[in-house]
């Protein structure tokens, strides 16, 4: 079965609302059992160099840091449906704002998801989040996911 357009938009859409609610364990509930879950910037992924700045493979993904109280809110656009093979191939891309305590919001990342999604009986479901961020530097800190 392949997604629509709108099922995907549904799913890019819950994503970042779980996000921005701080629902973890729905965020995670998104993955298959066996996903990868990659943070990368542009310039590793253009030179196909396998460093990541965060690497998740599975779904043991648990925030275990310490960090500044901060707001954090996800913008998901131009999602694409690129062709279907072992799962959905698709892109979206996204742009991530933080406001910490007494700073104005700013932007904190933008950039490209590279995905692969899988129909499960539990419905649609990534099997490979690729957050591939603009720049070489993150502003702040990566404490929450993209």
């Amino acid at each position: 079965m392949t997604p629509s357009r709108q099922d995907l938009r549904d799913l890019y859409d819950d994503y970042a609302a779980h996000l921005d609610d701080g629902d973890l364990d729905a965020w995670v509930d998104m993955f298959t059992d066996n996903a990868q879950y990659l943070v990368v910037a542009r310039e590793n992924w253009d030179r196909g160099l396998p460093l990541a700045t965060i690497r998740c493979d599975g779904r043991g993904i648990r925030s275990t840091q310490f960090y500044a109280p901060r707001v954090v809110r996800h913008f998901v656009s131009g999602v694409r449906l690129l062709g279907a093979d072992s799962g959905v191939a698709c892109t979206a891309n996204f742009l991530v704002t933080e406001a910490l305590e007494l700073e104005p919001a700013r932007i904190h990342l933008t950039g490209q998801y590279r995905d692969t999604v899988v129909a499960t009986p539990a419905g649609l479901r990534f099997a490979r989040k690729v957050a591939i961020y603009d720049g070489a530097l993150v502003q702040t800190s990566l404490v929450h996911p993209v």
